[in-house]
């Protein structure tokens, strides 16, 4: 091709015609501009394609955390809700004096209302690191930094200001003046006269209560209810790139 246009522009010199030759020499220039911007695009383009790739794998991968997080949410909920009502079941004995019972053992060993929660931040770590225009759609890279930021900080505060130092003031200490392991996992009192009649422990074990119950509302109203939006909207963008 550029052999075609050297010979055309040398027989365009040779016979005198500048204005062709001026003509010809325009249009040589505009087909090296298209060419570059033509190069460009296609340049853009593949960069284009690279970035959407890593962000579709971005977002798979936040979906998997996300995911992840929310069955831990769920199976939390579920296991406070145990929690819940072996408390009351041990507190109705209390209240009503009634006597002991082997059915007991699984409730006494549910008693403890402590539940740690961990969060799966690997990709979120991922995208602070990388830089977190990696994800264009802002609703979602806005939501998910204050998931892992509000929520989580607020939710772990609780974790450790209220359930750990109730456990380790209160609760801990009831367990080992008041029980004895018989199995790995059960416990039974050493006293149970004395146990239902002790109105300390009755309180420890209202707070039990009490605050498996803060938590499972925590965990639904800020952090369940927040992880099921922003799944279903990860899945609404990861659909845009099909």
């Amino acid at each position: 091709m550029l052999l075609i246009l050297r010979r055309i522009r040398q027989r365009l010199l040779t016979d005198n015609k500048f204005s062709k030759y001026l003509l010809y020499a325009v249009g040589e220039i505009l087909l090296v501009v298209i060419g570059i911007l033509i190069a460009f695009q296609i340049d853009t383009w593949n960069d284009n394609r690279k970035a959407r790739e890593v962000e579709l794998k971005t977002l798979k991968e936040l979906k998997a955390d996300l995911t992840q997080t929310l069955e831990d949410i769920r199976s939390d909920s579920i296991n406070f809700q145990h929690i819940i009502r072996s408390n009351k079941i041990i507190l109705q004995h209390m209240d009503e004096r009634l006597p002991y019972h082997d059915s007991l053992i699984p409730h006494f060993s549910q008693m403890n209302p402590f539940q740690t929660f961990s969060v799966n931040h690997t990709t979120f770590d991922n995208i602070r690191q990388n830089g977190s225009s990696i994800i264009t759609n802002d609703s979602i890279r806005l939501g998910v930094a204050d998931f892992y930021t509000r929520p989580i900080n607020l939710y772990k505060e609780l974790e450790m200001r209220v359930l750990n130092e109730h456990c380790t003031n209160y609760f801990t200490p009831m367990i080992m003046q008041a029980f004895e392991t018989v199995s790995p996992r059960d416990l039974v009192p050493k006293d149970y006269e004395a146990f239902i009649a002790n109105s300390d422990y009755r309180q420890v074990l209202k707070f039990n209560v009490r605050i498996a119950s803060q938590m499972i509302n925590f965990q639904g109203f800020l952090m369940q209810d927040f992880l099921e939006y922003l799944i279903k909207e990860i899945d609404a963008e990861i659909e845009l790139f099909d």
